[in-house]
C-alpha cells in the first residue's frame, strides 16, 4: 500500500473514533439532560434571555475574527510574504461550519482547498494549521497552570477520589502521566508545523507571533467573558470568572486531542459536566454548555455568509476586499 493510499485510511480512522467518543459523549450528557429537574428548569430559563444570547453570538463572531487573524500570521510566516488579510479571514470563517461535517478534519481539508488558491502550497497551509494548534496549546496550557497556582482553578475532592479509585490511588502519577501526553501532543504538533520550515526567525516573524499570542490571549478571555455570563448571570451560579476561563480553555483545547470530534460536540459538554456537577450539582452545568453549544453552533452558521462575503466562488479572480 502507497503513502497516497495510507493517509485517506489514516484520515478515515481518526473520524470513525472522533465520532465514537463523540457518541459515548453525547450519551453522557443524554443522561443529565433526561434527569433534569424539569420544574427548576423552567423556573430559570426565560424568554428574555434571547437577546442576551443574540449579543453573546455577535461575540463569538467577533472573536473568531482573532483566531482568523491570527492563523493569517502563521500562514505569512511560513509562505514567506504578506496574504489579503479579508480573503484569509473570509476562508477561515466560512469553513468553520465544515468541523461539524463529518469531523474538525474537513475544517482543515477546506481551508486547504481555498488558501492553496491564493499562493501558498498545500505544505505551507498545513504546517500554519499545526503551528496555530502549537501556540493554542501553549497558551491554552499556561492559562491552566496560572489559574491552579493562583488557586483559581482546582479539581472538586469527589472528582479527585474518583481519579485515585480510575487511577488505583496514584494521583500524582496519573497527573504527570497527563502532562507526558501533552508535551508529547506539542511535539506532535510542533513536529508537523516546522517540517521542511525554511524561513529564518526574523524580526517580522517573530512579531506575527507574538501578535498570535495576544490574539489568543483575547479569545480564549472572551470566550471565557461569554461562558462565565452563562453560568453566573442567567444560571446563578456562584462560580468565579478565572474559574470559567480555565474550564472554556480545557474545554477548547480537548478538540485538538480529538480531532476526528465533529465540532468537538459531545466532548466539551462532557468535559464540563463532569468538572462542574459534583460542585453545583448536574442540572446547571448541563443547562449552561448547551446553552453555551447553541451559541457556538449558530454563530458557526452565521460566520458561513459572513465569509462568502469575502470570499467569491471564484477566489483566484477576485478583487481584493479593502
Amino acid at each position: 500500500m502507497t503513502e497516497k493510499q495510507n493517509k485517506p485510511f489514516k484520515k478515515k480512522l481518526i473520524e470513525i473514533l472522533g465520532w465514537i467518543i463523540s457518541i459515548a459523549a453525547l450519551y453522557f450528557v443524554y443522561q443529565n439532560v433526561i434527569n433534569i429537574d424539569l420544574e427548576a428548569a423552567k423556573a430559570k430559563v426565560s424568554y428574555a434571555w434571547i437577546p442576551y444570547i443574540i449579543f453573546f453570538i455577535a461575540i463569538y463572531v467577533f472573536l473568531m475574527g482573532f483566531l482568523a487573524t491570527g492563523w493569517r500570521y502563521m500562514l505569512e510566516l511560513l509562505h514567506g510574504s504578506e496574504l489579503p488579510k479579508w480573503r484569509i479571514i473570509g476562508i477561515y470563517t466560512k469553513t468553520q461550519i465544515y468541523k461539524y461535517i463529518p469531523s474538525n478534519l474537513m475544517h482543515v481539508v477546506a481551508r486547504i482547498y481555498y488558501a492553496t488558491q491564493l499562493g501558498p502550497s498545500k505544505s505551507n497551509v498545513v504546517q500554519s494549521y499545526f503551528l496555530e494548534i502549537v501556540f493554542m496549546v501553549l497558551i491554552g496550557l499556561m492559562i491552566v497552570l496560572i489559574s491552579t497556582i493562583t488557586g483559581s482553578f482546582a479539581l472538586s475532592d469527589e472528582l479527585i477520589n474518583k481519579i485515585k479509585d480510575f487511577s488505583g490511588g496514584k494521583l500524582k502519577g496519573f497527573s504527570l502521566g497527563i502532562l507526558a501526553f501533552g508535551a508529547l501532543a506539542i511535539v506532535f504538533y510542533l513536529f508537523k508545523a516546522l517540517k521542511n520550515y525554511k524561513s529564518s526567525f526574523n524580526t517580522g516573524n517573530i512579531y506575527r507571533m507574538l501578535k498570535l499570542m495576544l490574539l489568543l490571549l483575547g479569545f480564549f478571555y472572551g470566550m471565557g467573558l461569554v461562558e462565565y455570563f452563562v453560568f453566573n448571570k442567567l444560571l446563578g451560579m456562584e462560580i468565579t470568572f478565572l474559574y470559567v476561563v480555565a474550564l472554556f480553555t480545557i474545554t477548547w483545547l480537548g478538540m485538538f486531542v480529538i480531532p476526528g470530534a465533529p465540532g468537538g460536540i459531545g466532548v466539551r459538554e462532557f468535559i464540563v459536566i463532569t468538572l462542574l456537577s459534583p460542585i453545583f450539582g448536574p442540572d446547571d452545568p448541563t443547562i449552561g454548555i448547551i446553552i453555551f453549544r447553541v451559541i457556538t453552533v449558530l454563530g458557526d452558521a452565521l460566520l458561513l455568509p459572513i465569509g462568502s462575503i469575502f470570499l467569491p466562488e471564484d477566489i483566484s479572480d477576485a478583487k481584493e476586499v479593502n
